[in-house]
């Protein structure tokens, strides 16, 4: 592919993932979809059933994430890299805790958490996301987690040695 129909692709796939968060924050799970190959999937790696394989179950996910935070925002930070067929952005996702999340009653918090995506590309359509985020972030905001004050990881006194050196 020469340089010029690589830069054109580049764009291309920006401008899917564009659309695609927009579909997201707006609930439009029809031009969320139609932007996505018949066998796409969601990668999900901090969910417990982290697989959403094909059309009907990526829609499940969009709407129990949308369930969750009715009023989700996904704000693209940056595009890091766009190489061949995938993409790798950072973005925020922000919301109030509305509905069920993860098996954790809706709470009415906030929440905002940096995520990571891959997106995998089929041509001019996305066919899969991996997603990374911090669940204990998540749930921590939205109060289904309780952590104690900054605590170093290795407190005084308690610090690992290394012998033979």
């Amino acid at each position: 592919m020469t340089e010029p129909a690589l830069a054109e692709r580049r764009v291309a796939m920006a401008r899917e993932i564009t659309e695609h968060l927009t579909a997201e924050s707006t609930q439009d799970l029809e031009a969320l979809l139609a932007g996505m190959t018949e066998d796409c999937y969601n990668l999900v790696m901090c969910d417990p059933s982290p697989l959403y394989q094909g059309p009907k179950e990526v829609a499940r996910r969009y709407r129990g994430l949308w369930t969750a935070f009715p009023d989700l925002q996904v704000r693209l930070r940056r595009i890091v890299a766009i190489e061949g067929d995938q993409a790798v952005t950072e973005h925020t996702l922000s919301g109030t805790h509305h509905g069920p999340l993860f098996g954790t009653a809706p709470t009415g918090r906030s929440v905002q958490v940096d995520t990571v995506v891959i997106w995998e590309f089929a041509g001019e359509r996305i066919r899969g996301e991996t997603v990374y985020f911090d669940l204990a972030t998540m749930f921590r905001q939205v109060g289904a987690l309780a952590l104690g004050g900054p605590t170093p990881l290795f407190p005084p006194g308690k610090r690992g040695t290394t012998s033979g050196m």
